[in-house]
Order: C-alpha cells, then structure tokens, then sequence
C-alpha cells in the first residue's frame, strides 16, 4: 500500500524545473529554469556536438587605437585566442558611417574622441590575417541604416573636432527618415489651435508664448497663470502663482486674451497634438542618424559595403549591428513612404490619423492613440526590413556566414520594424499577427546574437531579491533563443560593464548566458577588460569548443531536423513571457 501510494504520488508531483547548471565546468555552477533553457533541436545540437560560440567583440570608435598597428592587433588576437575565445566580431563601419577599412565608399575613420588612426593602417587586414593565424573566425559588423553622429554634427564647425565629418546621411537630408513630430496644444472655441510650448523643470528663458510647466519648483513669472489637476480640471487661475497643481499652463502680453477666452469658457482642459514631419537631423534625439529604410538609393548603399568587404577581405561572415531598424515607431512618416504604405494598403491614407495620433495627458506623458491601420503600419515596415534581409542574403557569398546583433527583448522590436524571429513562432505578442508573424527573418540566418545586458544572471537569483525574472541574463537567453526557434544559432551577448569589475557576478552570467543559448558574446574590449581574462581563460581553456556557425550546413541538418521532430509529433512548450527591460541591448 506504501508503495502503491508512493508511485501515485510521484505521478502528481512534477520534476523539478530548477536544476545546477555548468555548461563552464571550471565555473561554479548556477540554478537554471532546465524546462525553458533546454528547449529546441539547436540547443540539443550543441549540446551533442559539444559546440559552443565564444565570441569577442571589438567596438570600431571605443577601441580606435587599441587596433592602430599590425603589433598591437597582433598581440591582441594571440591574446583572444590563448584565452578560449573562438570567434572575434571587429566592428568596421560604425553609426557615423565612415569605415575602419580603405572603402571607395566613403572616408576613413582616422580620429574619435581623441583616439587616432593612421590613414594609410588597414586594420581590418592585420584583422584577419592574424585571427587566421590564431585559429579564430572573423566576422565584420556594420551598422545598416545610420550613417551620421549626432556628436560629430554637434562639433562639425570646431577645427578641434574629435570626431570628423558628421556623416554622409548629413548630405542626404532627402534620403533621412522622416520623423513624425508632435507637440502639445489646447484649442479655444473658435476652432485655431493654440500651441504649447514645454518648458524645462528651469528654464533659462521664456520667450512670451503660451507654455506649460509640470512643476512648482521654479515657475516661472508670467501675466498669466492656469493650474490643472491630474484631469486636467482647472484648480485656479489669474494672475497670482498657483500654489498647487500637477501641470500650469502661462501666457505673457498679448497671449493672454487668448488663455482666458479658453479657461473662461472651460472648466476642464484637454492637450491634443500638433505635428509635423521633419527630417531627422532637425528633430535628431538620438545618437545615430538614421536614413530611410524603403528608400532604394539607401538599401543600394547598404548592398555595396557588403560587396566591397567580402570582395576586399577572407572574412567568415558579416553582421548587421542594432541598427538594422527604423529610428523608432514616429519614422519614416517621408511623402516616399506615404504612397509606399498607400499602395501597400490599397487606398489613400489619412496621415497620420490611420496610423496613429500622439496623445498627451495632463503631465505631457505621451501617448498613442492607434488608427485602423496600426497593424498594418507595422507589419508594412517589418515587410520592407525582411525584404531587404533576403535581398542581403544574395550578396552574401556562398559558405560565409551571414547574421545580426539585436536587443534581446524581442517585444521592442515591433515599433522599429526588425522581426528577427521565426515567421513561425507563437507567441502571446499583441502585435504578432497573422500578417506580421510572416515577416520573421530567423531563416534568413545563420546566427543571431542578442544582447542580453543585464547584471542579474539567473532566474533565481532575481527571486531571491524579488527582483523582476524577465531581466536577467538567463530569460533574456531564453527568449532569444525561442523567438530563433531553431531557424538560426542564437547566442547570449553580455556586457561587461555590467559587473564593474565583479568577477563572480561575470561568471553567472556567462553560465546562464551559454546554458540558454548555443554560445555567449562578450562586449567589449573597452570595457575594462583586463578585470576579466582570468575568468574567460578559467572557464574556456579547460574545455575547449568549436562554434556551431563554423560548421557548414549544420544549421540547414537543424531545421531539417525540426520538421522531422514535429511531423513526428513533437510540439515545444508554451512560449515563456519573459517580460524585458525596454531598450536592453540597444
């Protein structure tokens, strides 16, 4: 009967999920989720063939001139190599756009932030020649679609600049992303918009036109004030300083008249949106500048780096860096991309209403409010990126390895057009639809790195602190890898800068990061990397791997191997909602 009962029980009681994990055996183990990170017939495949990807990757601008000569490259690739690395990824074209390479395409980067490089140094040759020579594949990363730094146009006209010319998409504003530019504004009765100028928590000056201020700290003098309440109720208003409210709406001189007509006749306030488009070096809140993605003079560019390199150079393959995307959900609102979206859907397009209107509350968080054509906005872009992903793929020569760097929280990427997964995964997305699950580019892969930069390595370790499980290096692993659903190799990237100097800490991480994918990349060698070659050397010399993209075709045996798993009856579990942090890897 003991027995009996104890077998009952057994069937009830599940095995357990959270098990020691040592994919590095010299490394102390970790706890892993095993029911999530094991899923898959890549994951089995390096397993089974004891492959593991440990890439090294080398920033084009941070690390100028750390690769300035054949000597210090040389020492460098002895260096990765004598470590355990087996694959190195120099980044060749940054976001500014010039290359690191001689490229009859555009200049030579030569000079960053007071680093130099010698204009007649190749160091994308001492590069290969020497990573060949130390046994490590070499792959090149390019950044797409920036072509142009905010920083370099800022110092453009400063003979001292430390940066160089801004950029050639600085000469090209027509060949920008448009972007879709809002800004608050109340409206009287009389129908005229009265636009709202946002002033700083202290602002410096206030040239008189109606503005608003979100707080009471410094606020600033004027003829007139409105103080709203988190509805946007009116609490109080005059000429007298509020002392109380969320949001205050000023006017000074002849603006006045205007304000009171307005507050006079209501008692509540409502902001809607002004906008207009503008090309993205007038409104450039971002680093990179970038250009139009459906614009075929820019796809055209794009194609002849990739031939002017694997032309040039014996590298094993090429990556696109994170900006192989839109510059954000407002681009590219250009008159080019309204009559492309136009006959996409099949009608004229009220722009921007269809697609969506920006929204402000009360405190000017922004919003949006979607048109009937939201997800057709978006699927539209995410076709323009596969199409022109399959359109790079052709100029990628036969045996060489083709691939990208993306953050790895995928639920990201729909509002910037890049749907690196499976044009087959299920998942529980908002925006995957029918329509927009079909442009997943996974197949078009051969390996897929993800950034999974985050300083809490496992799982348990977040619950240990309550801290939230989606950011950690093991559900960011997990999720990538899902998401590639066996189309391409997947590899965890982390940073090192993370740890600041935490060599245990970097050790979890590469555990979790190496248990959930088929490989860890480690970014960067400007990160203080002196802190950390005894931990790479502990966990790589004692047992040494190949990676899984440096077998040809066993990529192609794992999605064949799929389909056979899954006419036989196999199904993956449900897909783990692994909520990540907005931006991580960017």
């Amino acid at each position: 009967m003991l027995l009996a009962a104890t077998l009952i029980l057994q069937t009830l009681i599940a095995p357990p999920r959270f098990v020691e994990a040592w994919p590095f055996p010299a490394l102390p183990t970790v706890k892993i989720d095993e029911w999530q990170a094991k899923v898959g017939v890549a994951q089995e495949f390096a397993y089974r063939d004891k492959l593991q990807g440990r890439v090294f990757w080398i920033d084009g601008t941070a690390n100028l001139e750390r690769c300035d000569s054949d000597e210090k490259i040389a020492a460098l690739m002895e260096k990765v190599a004598k470590t355990g690395f087996n694959t190195v990824v120099y980044d060749v074209k940054p976001i500014v756009g010039r290359t690191l390479y001689p490229s009859k395409l555009t200049e030579k980067l030569t000079e960053w932030k007071g680093q130099k490089m010698p204009l007649e140094f190749d160091p994308l040759a001492a590069m290969v020649r020497e990573a060949k020579k130390n046994g490590l594949s070499i792959l090149v990363s390019m950044n797409a679609f920036a072509e142009g730094h905010s920083y370099a146009k800022r110092d453009a006209d400063n003979p001292d600049t430390q940066f160089g010319k801004p950029g050639w998409g600085y000469e090209h504003p027509e060949l920008q992303t448009h972007v879709y530019k809002a800004n608050p504004a109340i409206f009287p009765a009389n129908g005229d918009q009265l636009p709202v100028v946002v002033l700083p928590s202290k602002p410096n000056t206030w040239n008189g036109d109606n503005a608003i201020f979100t707080t009471l700290t410094n606020l600033p003098t004027a003829d007139w004030y409105v103080a709203l309440d988190e509805k946007g109720s009116i609490l109080s208003r005059g000429p007298e300083k509020p002392t109380t409210g969320v949001s205050f709406i000023l006017a000074k001189g002849d603006d006045v008249q205007d304000l009171r007509t307005l507050t006079d006749e209501r008692g509540v306030v409502a902001f809607e949106s002004m906008y207009n488009f503008v090309s993205m070096e007038s409104e450039q809140n971002q680093i990179p500048l970038m250009m139009n993605p459906h614009e075929p003079m820019v796809q055209a560019r794009t194609f002849a780096f990739v031939d002017e390199v694997f032309a040039n150079y014996d590298i094993d393959g090429l990556l696109f860096d994170d900006r192989l995307r839109f510059a954000g959900l407002e681009a590219d609102f250009s008159p080019y991309t309204r009559d492309l979206f136009g006959k996409y859907v099949g009608r004229n397009v009220n722009w921007p209403q269809d697609v969506y209107l920006t929204t402000f509350d009360t405190r000017l968080r922004t919003g949006i409010d979607p048109g009937p054509l939201f997800d057709a906005w978006l699927t539209f872009r995410a076709q323009t990126l596969t199409d022109w992903v399959k359109k790079v793929r052709t100029h990628i020569p036969t045996g060489k390895q083709f691939g990208i760097y993306a953050g790895s929280w995928y639920g990201d990427y729909a509002q910037y057009g890049n749907n690196y997964g499976s044009d087959q995964i299920q998942a529980g997305f908002p925006f995957l639809t029918s329509h927009y699950r079909k442009t997943g580019f996974a197949k078009e892969l051969d390996l897929l790195i993800t950034g999974c930069y985050y300083p809490t390595a496992t799982i348990v370790d977040a619950m240990k602190v309550s801290g939230p499980i989606g950011r950690t290096v093991e559900a960011a692993g997990v999720v990538s890898n899902r998401v590639a659903r066996d189309q391409c190799w997947t590899y965890a990237g982390i940073m090192l800068s993370d740890f600041k100097g935490d060599t245990e800490l970097l050790g979890k991480a590469m555990q979790a990061a190496a248990a959930t994918t088929q490989g860890v990349m480690v970014f960067d060698l400007s990160h203080d990397i002196d802190l950390y070659w005894e931990v790479f050397e502990k966990a790589f010399l004692t047992d040494p791997k190949k990676a899984p993209h440096t077998r040809p075709n066993l990529i192609a045996l794992v999605r064949r191997t799929r389909l056979t798993w899954e006419a036989n009856g196999w199904r993956e579990p449900p897909f783990p909602f692994f909520p990540g942090a907005p931006g991580a890897g960017f």
